[in-house]
């Protein structure tokens, strides 16, 4: 099967995402309610609704998929799974910081095929389908070239996550004093959409993703992988994005093998 077959996917995704930027930007608009889940983590209106309006179309149509949502999730009787994150970065939106994005993905049998990430703030769509690129509205994407030997090498990361330690924040300026990377570090918590669109782009060159939660990298997985970059888990191997991730690397390719050495389970 070509990826060609994918296009009616990502003209569904891509739909559905200025739906869900629109829907936001009204419910924002008009006050969103806010409430705490069981792990002591935000959750607004907005989420659950984008995430519910999501199932809704899935089902309608391609009723045979399942969908793998933060919010809520439905099982599907084939190999495709949507999964979605209909707000990555709740406490940003809530803040009003615009770095907040909808991210959604189509996966194949645990691999990434359609990638579709979008900022309401912005209104900037990034966008990727296996083998084709990815893509900023209509421009294509690409990483960097930077290796941190020649400039400076620039990864994100939020710090210090307790259920897979090792490599934090500041641990990644100690690697150019260990002479193997010259690395500015980002610390501020970006959410995961918007730092994997940032590597794809070009415009940082590694991200650092410490959870478990597949929501929150299936979408910029391929972005990356399609703007010539490399994605891992945090030990350097192939994973799948349908069920739980084992943290994840995402950057230009170049530094890769110097974040894996440095990210081990301790």
């Amino acid at each position: 099967m070509t990826s060609a077959t994918y296009s009616g996917e990502l003209r569904f995704a891509r739909s559905f995402a200025d739906d869900a930027c629109a829907r936001i930007r009204r419910l924002r608009a008009g006050g969103m309610r806010v409430a705490a889940k069981a792990d002591a983590s935000l959750v607004t209106n907005a989420d659950r609704e984008v995430n519910s309006v999501f199932i809704d179309w899935v089902l309608r149509q391609f009723p045979g998929d399942g969908v793998l949502g933060e919010e809520a999730s439905h099982p599907g009787a084939g190999p495709r799974t949507w999964v979605i994150d209909p707000i990555d970065g709740t406490q940003q939106l809530i803040l009003g910081i615009p770095t907040f994005m909808v991210s959604i993905a189509l996966v194949r049998e645990g691999r990434p095929i359609v990638a579709v990430a979008a900022n309401p703030s912005t209104r900037e769509t990034y966008w990727a389908m296996e083998g084709h690129g990815a893509h900023r509205a209509d421009e294509r994407i690409h990483v960097s070239a930077r290796d941190g030997v020649v400039h400076d090498a620039i990864v994100s990361g939020g710090g210090t996550v307790p259920t897979l330690p090792g490599l934090d924040a500041d641990g990644l300026l100690r690697l150019g004093v260990q002479g193997e990377l010259s690395a500015t570090s980002c610390r501020f918590p970006w959410p995961s959409a918007f730092s994997g669109c940032k590597v794809a782009e070009g415009a940082w060159d590694g991200d650092l993703y410490g959870q478990t939660a597949a929501h929150d990298v299936a979408a910029v997985c391929l972005l990356v992988r399609e703007a010539g970059g490399l994605v891992t888990d945090r030990q350097g191997r192939e994973q799948r994005y349908d069920i739980p991730v084992n943290g994840c690397i995402l950057s230009n390719g170049l530094i890769h093998d110097t974040l894996v050495r440095h990210w081990r389970p301790q």
